[in-house]
């Protein structure tokens, strides 16, 4: 039986990914910041026949991802699949000159993730088999007028994985990046404006589960995003700027 472990799983796709693993018969693993919410979605997979655990760990602290990691290989086994899915955004207006929420930001969705490979990496490398995904977003392939901070936190990890992919292939181990268009989740329920193709949670759990397990290179979802996702990285710089939404 295979091991996930999943950051950022005690809400949104995170938790529905853990529990859509855990129906398929994988060992899953969940870490966040709220014990008791990982403690709901651990018990939700064993009253389903799975195996889980849980650890908490901020995954800005490298350290204490690390701690996690570990625990939850000692409850579980090696990491077979390491899903790198803990971020937020909030809006950040230039004219505000938010730098704060700049750094904040690229801290939780660039460093978290790099943190969640790199806890995993070593042991992969050492065994010449893993995979390791990052979940991004369709905002990575342009920089949204008021969410910059998000979009460049999302093209960095998009980039970084692109050359991993690459670079570990030799290596045995395999990476998978997630761009996501609009999901039903706490963080998108803080939109003030009308989200085209939205999914809930659970719609895009089994995408995405369905995506690793085929051993897919990105997964973006749903279908009518990918051509979105297209047209926003080919349109002209001027066609872009005066198309892109104002806020």
């Amino acid at each position: 039986m295979s091991v996930a472990i999943i950051t950022g799983a005690s809400s949104g796709i995170g938790a529905s990914l853990a529990r859509e693993l855990g129906r398929r018969k994988w060992k899953v693993g969940v870490i966040a910041r709220r014990a008791d919410l990982l403690d709901s979605i651990v018990a939700e997979v064993r009253a389903a026949g799975g195996e889980a655990a849980a650890a908490t760990a901020d995954v800005t602290d490298r350290a204490a991802l690390d701690a996690a990691v570990a625990a939850l290989e000692a409850a579980l086994g090696p990491c077979d699949l390491m899903v790198a899915n803990a971020g937020s955004g909030q809006p950040a207006p230039m004219h505000k000159v938010p730098i704060d929420t700049i750094l904040s930001t690229m801290r939780l969705n660039f460093d978290g993730a790099v943190h969640s490979a790199g806890a995993v990496l070593p042991g992969m490398l050492e065994r010449r088999r893993g995979h390791v995904a990052v979940v991004s977003s369709v905002a990575a392939n342009r920089g949204l007028p008021g969410h910059g901070a998000y979009s460049a936190s999302k093209a960095a990890i998009s980039t970084l994985w692109e050359a991993m992919r690459v670079d570990l292939a030799p290596h045995g181990v395999r990476c998978t990046t997630i761009h996501p268009g609009f999901v039903a989740t706490p963080l998108t329920q803080k939109n003030k404006f009308k989200m085209p193709f939205l999914l809930t949670a659970d719609q895009a759990a089994g995408i995405v589960a369905d995506g690793l397990e085929r051993g897919a290179k990105e997964i973006t979802f749903p279908w009518q995003m990918r051509w979105v996702a297209t047209l926003m990285r080919w349109l002209p710089i001027w066609a872009w700027d005066r198309m892109a939404p104002k806020r």
